[in-house]
């Protein structure tokens, strides 16, 4: 499951809001952190109730195995594409009450976005970008009950599937050095819906680098046959925007 990671960086542009990308295309690279805590309903056992996790990002990280994420945007004019990379292993355990006992879970997650975007408004102090892409996912679990009225249970189950993706993301400069940032998106397919939210701060290093920070919300809702995927994550993010 996505724990300290996520999927879009959509937003994470040093250049100015009002400079047009003429010539050739401008490539950049965004590694990320998100500090995010995690809420929600996991299931792959049949007949056993979907374990409920609500785990801070403090204990999610105690508990992570590895991470690792990045992403990929390139812009020309008016158009954009971007691309994002996360992958997250960790285990956790959890108390659930005297029926199920205690869950234990590990849980590996890759995802990989793909998409592009194109300016429908612009000004000397920023711009508006609508956007649209897919997001791939694929989630392997393994999660056992001990200790409780319905005895041992274990289960594994891998699911993938793909969300299409639609919203805005924007930047608007607030002074020389400094400026807003953002993201919506709104998305189903695989799942039965799925929402990622970004609001931040950037601010330009030097003329072509900057360090973007900001708070960002995302929740999927998946079921297929006894796989359930049903989550909310959300905390600070912070992230590197470098050209090459």
């Amino acid at each position: 499951m996505p724990a300290i990671a996520c999927i879009v960086a959509l937003a994470f542009t040093a250049g100015r809001a009002d400079a047009q990308d003429g010539g050739d295309w401008k490539m950049r690279f965004n590694p990320y952190l998100w500090g995010s805590g995690l809420s929600g309903s996991v299931a792959t056992v049949p007949g056993v109730p979907p374990a409920d996790i609500d785990k801070s990002f403090s204990e999610i990280l105690d508990n992570l195995d590895l991470g690792a994420m990045a992403g990929l945007t390139a812009r020309k004019d008016n158009f954009g594409l971007f691309g994002d990379v996360m992958y997250v292993k960790i285990g956790a355990e959890q108390a659930l009450g005297p029926v199920l006992g205690r869950a234990s879970l590990d849980a590996k997650n890759f995802a990989f976005t793909l998409g592009g975007d194109y300016v429908i408004a612009r000004s000397q102090r920023g711009e508006l970008r609508v956007a649209g892409g897919l997001r791939y996912w694929n989630v392997e679990t393994d999660l056992r009950f001990s200790g409780g009225t319905v005895g041992e249970r274990s289960g594994s189950a891998s699911n993938d599937w793909v969300d299409g993706l639609a919203g805005v993301n924007w930047l608007a400069d607030t002074s020389e050095k400094t400026f807003v940032t953002g993201w919506a998106m709104v998305g189903a397919g695989g799942s039965d819906f799925t929402t990622d939210v970004f609001a931040g701060l950037g601010y330009r290093i030097s003329e072509r680098n900057a360090i973007v920070g900001g708070y960002r919300y995302l929740s999927v809702d998946r079921e297929d046959g006894d796989f359930q995927y049903d989550v909310e994550q959300q905390g600070l993010m912070l992230g590197l925007s470098l050209p090459f």
